[in-house]
């Protein structure tokens, strides 16, 4: 342990080894047992840093200079790497990222979740490490001659503009480059601008802009709307807000998939204010992983909590007897409606309902499922959701997180009423930072 001075006050300088690297990215040090967080270090490197911030419990610092660096640290392609607020990890070589984030997960599992020993399969990276967003939420600024087109920094609202950037699709950086000549034309130029969704559907190349603006005339948004219609490559969906709710569809509001997995390709209606995984590729790895768990034979009644557009179950439902799904994204319900249709699956049913008010509904019914498939947003299932799944105590439950700390809650609660953690399988679909899904499958001990 590095010993310096005791105190720590905001601008106060630093030396310390990196132990590890935590949730959110930060590295940990410390300095006479006080916890200082570092963003854009490496595990076991020393820095020098300056202390930015003392909270309760710990403090937080910037990097100043590199004394001993990492054998993993390499130099980030991002020109813009450290001050964009998207990637926190371009430093760290990926095979390093990796073993972070399962570290990471190990250590949540153990120390929230209870579960003395995870078991934990090797976890399945992504084959591209780079270009592999298939979504990205643009920030702009387009009161100037030229349009500032970029990202915020981090927890902050402070735009760094880009060219382009290196984990996108290259669609998407292509889509960038039109959107900038269309706003840089004074004929087609928003000003007002500030928000832009750029949605690639991977499989068939088409491609989805939504906007935000403070408002515009109706003449300067269909001009806009014509000319990047015609500069785009595969635009086919545009969807134009403004901050008084008004809402306009140029051709469609919809963009059309194909997911293809070992189990077979698949046709998906995604809308826009439908959810859709980032990472197309490592999609197709979950998809097969939580068919893998559920183990269904056809004689099994599936219910799937967070349903979205079907993008697990109506892979699940042609080895199952039936399956129920719920999802308050009415949006999505009928994507998944419109896709069941589609595809041909006649065993499905899909509601549009708060997933707490419906499992609660359930549990107090007569109705029983054997298997149950969850894959909640970031504040995971919560204690209404895991109360009413241990009343309806399914046999075999496939839980999909993208938090390891909620996930650890979660089942720290499900174990104590029963359940039994049989296999945790990591799957990375944000290279470049330190967010990782989780597939985990439980049974009834």
């Amino acid at each position: 342990m590095e010993r310096t001075e005791t105190t720590l006050t905001i601008g106060k300088t630093i030396t310390a080894p990196i132990e590890k690297l935590i949730d959110g990215g930060s590295g940990l040090a410390r300095i006479d047992g006080q916890v200082v967080f570092i963003p854009g270090v490496c595990p076991g490197e020393r820095v020098r840093a300056r202390v930015t911030a003392v909270k309760t419990g710990y403090a937080e610092a910037a990097l100043e200079q590199l004394l001993e660096p990492s054998a993993d640290r390499i130099e980030p392609p991002c020109p813009v790497a450290g001050r964009c607020g998207g990637c926190q990890w371009q430093q760290l070589a990926y095979p390093a990222q990796l073993q972070a984030k399962v570290a990471i997960l190990r250590e949540d599992l153990q120390r929230i979740g209870k579960l003395a020993k995870p078991p934990l399969l090797p976890a399945i990276g992504a084959s591209h490490p780079y270009d592999y967003r298939t979504r990205i939420q643009l920030k702009l600024d387009c009161a100037g001659r030229e349009p500032a087109i970029g990202f915020y920094a981090a927890h902050s609202r402070l735009l760094v503009p880009i060219e382009g950037c290196p984990v996108a699709a290259p669609p998407l950086n292509r889509a960038i480059t039109e959107l900038r000549a269309v706003l840089t034309d004074p004929n087609t130029a928003l000003p007002s601008l500030n928000e832009a969704h750029l949605h690639l559907a991977r499989g068939t190349g088409e491609l989805q802009l939504r906007y935000v603006a403070e408002g515009e005339p109706k003449r300067r948004v269909e001009a806009f709307l014509t000319a990047a219609g015609k500069r785009v490559e595969g635009l086919v969906s545009q969807v134009y807000y403004d901050r008084s709710g008004h809402r306009r569809v140029w051709e469609r509001d919809w963009i059309m998939d194909r997911i293809q997995t070992s189990l077979g390709e698949r046709p998906f209606r995604i809308s826009d204010r439908s959810f859709a995984q980032v990472n197309w590729e490592q999609n197709n790895s979950l998809i097969e992983t939580v068919a893998a768990f559920a183990s269904l034979t056809g004689r099994e009644s599936v219910l799937e909590l967070y349903c979205g557009i079907g993008n697990f179950g109506l892979f699940l439902a042609p080895n199952a007897k039936s399956l129920q799904g719920y999802d308050e994204n009415k949006t999505a319900i009928a994507d998944a409606r419109e896709n069941a249709s589609a595809q041909g699956v006649t065993n499905s049913r899909f509601t549009a309902r708060p997933v707490e008010e419906a499992v609660e509904a359930l549990a107090k019914g007569s109705e029983r499922w054997n298997v149950i498939v969850a894959d909640p947003p970031r504040d995971g299932l919560g204690r209404r959701v895991t109360d009413a799944l241990l009343t309806l105590k399914p046999k075999k439950m496939v839980y999909i997180s993208c938090v390891p700390a909620t996930l650890a809650h979660d089942l720290k609660r499900l174990s104590a009423g029963g359940y039994r953690v049989e296999r945790i399988q990591p799957v990375d679909l944000f290279p470049q930072t330190p967010y990782l899904e989780t597939v985990i499958e439980l049974t009834l001990a």
